[in-house]
């Protein structure tokens, strides 16, 4: 690994980014992935699988990253839509 960035930089650890550039970058990227994770575990309750056996527990991760990526690319595509207008 070549850039490595911590939002929280403590005690020894350093961030290790080739430019302020590549450090801003790789921090807004870090962000962006823990929302998406954050989102996926509440939005679908990833904390707790209570489904049983490997093949459930498969099935439940694969059927909620569908549904989360349904309602991402939903939610895309209702924002672009433009509102019609009825009188004008």
């Amino acid at each position: 690994m070549v850039n490595i960035v911590f939002n929280k930089v403590v005690g020894s650890l350093q961030n290790i980014a080739s430019s302020k550039k590549m450090e801003t970058m790789l921090k807004k990227w870090r962000s962006g992935i823990e929302a998406v994770t954050s989102n996926y575990k509440r939005g679908f309750g990833m904390f707790v699988c209570n489904w049983k056996g490997k093949e459930h527990y498969k099935s439940k991760v694969l059927w909620s990253a569908i549904a989360y990526n349904i309602r991402v690319m939903t939610r895309l595509v209702i924002s672009r839509i433009k509102p019609v207008q009825i009188f004008g």
